[in-house]
């Protein structure tokens, strides 16, 4: 009886030690997804701005997207990202959000710019996007929420309804707290080394957070970023208090002319 007791106890314990050892690994990486994934992932990139416009209709006009051209090359720039490396797409609509989609992509949606009251507040939330494009949670997540297998099949198949369910996933609920959490100390990072003033990111998030409760439709970046209050204070605290040496983005007469152009159409 001694012996089983004892022979159960070793079984437990390496049971155990194998199922610690295996919640470390990162099979993204040991199985060689990424790889696999990113030829998928530009796939469905493309899918999914394709299935957005198709409901939402995307502002092109070079003359009105200049401002998140240059915001974007001055995060890249200052950041060593290559800014071909990274789209953004300002889409007509009333919803206040933002989200990143596979392929490096980034959908702003107009209802976000009309809310921000300066250049700063919306830079943090670009950077927070860039963020979760950087460390790989965009499609991480959709591996966990969907499957290896159905993530390839809709790249092949471009299956419209998988599309939809992938447009809401992204659009409509929150990533995991750890990958909000790195996405916004990514942002304030981001922000610091392009020399823009990380504050406004703090700003919005408390901003948006206290207008929720009024307008619980429109508000997806607050709803689908949860505990905003905390993570404004948490933001907050990740500003270095010693840098002083910020540069203006755009010039206030720019700012002014893209919101009102934006959110004009």
């Amino acid at each position: 009886m001694k012996k089983i007791l004892f022979q159960f106890v070793v079984l437990a314990i390496v049971f155990a030690a194998a199922f610690y050892g295996f919640s470390k690994i990162d099979f993204m990486k040991h199985l060689h997804l990424q790889n696999i994934s990113r030829k998928t992932e530009n796939k469905i990139g493309d899918l999914i701005i394709e299935g957005i416009r198709k409901s939402n209709k995307e502002i092109d006009d070079d003359s009105v997207t200049h401002v998140l051209t240059v915001i974007k090359n001055r995060i890249c720039t200052a950041n060593a990202i290559s800014p071909d490396d990274i789209t953004i797409h300002l889409v007509l609509s009333g919803e206040v959000n933002a989200f990143a989609i596979p392929g490096h992509h980034i959908i702003v949606y107009t209802g976000l710019i009309e809310h921000c009251d300066s250049v700063t507040e919306l830079c943090g939330v670009l950077g927070h996007e860039m963020g979760h494009i950087q460390l790989s949670h965009v499609m991480k997540r959709l591996v966990n929420e969907l499957g290896i297998g159905i993530l390839a099949a809709v790249a092949s198949n471009g299956n419209s309804q998988v599309v939809g369910q992938i447009i809401k996933i992204l659009s409509s609920t929150a990533f995991e707290r750890k990958q909000e959490s790195e996405a916004d100390a990514i942002s304030v990072r981001y922000l610091q080394q392009a020399r823009i003033n990380p504050t406004g990111f703090a700003n919005i998030m408390q901003k948006l957070a206290d207008m929720h409760p009024d307008t619980p439709k429109e508000m997806e970046w607050i709803s689908t970023h949860p505990d905003s209050k905390k993570r404004a204070e948490t933001t907050r605290s990740l500003i270095n208090p010693d840098q002083h040496n910020y540069k203006p983005v755009v010039s206030d007469d720019e700012w002014e002319t893209f919101k009102n152009a934006a959110t004009a159409k």
